[in-house]
Order: structure tokens, then sequence, then C-alpha cells
């Protein structure tokens, strides 16, 4: 027979481990959003003279040699593309309702340099728990 009041000790382990669970999603979720946000992310757009933009900001993201798609809006507006902002399509993608300011960097692996393009367009992002963890594309 169980004396009277050990239940809730018995309890207090496995409460802990739930928590410790849920700590420990949070925080893979909060860190692969930090990382498309580290790849993806440049608002306001950093002014880089005589068209260097690209090959600066790759230089100091550490992506250098690889193609990549700067955003140029508020956190809140990409986040919310995963949520009220976004339409759905592929499982777990969302297509931004609302178009906006990207770089299109471009690497030249014969070149060694970057063409730049600067456009308006919709964004396709992939979503996880309502937050932004990988560009798709832009359409």
């Amino acid at each position: 027979m169980a004396l009277p009041g050990s239940c809730p000790l018995l309890l207090l382990p496995l409460v802990l481990l739930g928590a410790c669970l849920a700590v420990s999603v949070r925080q893979l979720w909060t860190l692969e959003n930090d990382k498309f946000l580290l790849r993806h992310w440049n608002y306001p757009r950093s002014p880089e003279p005589n068209g260097t933009y690209c090959e600066v900001m790759m230089a100091r993201r550490e992506l250098s040699g690889k193609d990549n798609t700067f955003i140029h809006a508020p956190v809140g507006a990409i986040n919310n593309v995963c949520n009220l902002a976004g339409r759905p399509g592929h499982p777990n993608e969302r297509h931004s309702v609302a178009a906006f300011d990207i770089t299109l960097c471009t690497f030249n692996a014969t070149s060694q340099a970057y063409a730049e393009g600067r456009l308006r367009r919709r964004l396709v992002l992939a979503c996880w728990k309502g937050v932004p963890v990988g560009y798709v594309r832009h359409i």
C-alpha cells in the first residue's frame, strides 16, 4: 500500500520531464527560425557602395560562394507569412499574400562574383509551428 502523499512525489519527475521536452522543442524551433533570419533577413537594406551589396552581405553572413535571397521587411511581417499573411501551399509551405522587397544574390563560379537583382515579389516560405524556417522561392 502506498504512503499517503507519495503520489505527488512520483508525478514531479514526470512534470519536470515534460517541461524539459517542451523547452527543448521550443529551442529547436527558435534556432531554426534564427538560422532562417540570419541567412535571409536584412531590414532595412544595408547601404553598400558601388554594387557590392551581395559580396559584403554574403561575406558577413559566412555564405560566400552560394546563391541567396535577402528579404527587406520587418521580422513580424516575414513571420506573419506563416500565419494570417500567407496562404497554404505544399505541406509546411505558405505563399505570402503581399509582395516583399528582396535582393537576389546569384554566385557565378567562373568569375567568382555575384550578380545582384532587386525585385518586389511574393514569397514561398517553409513554415514550422507558425514561423518561417526556410526560403523556398519567390513568385
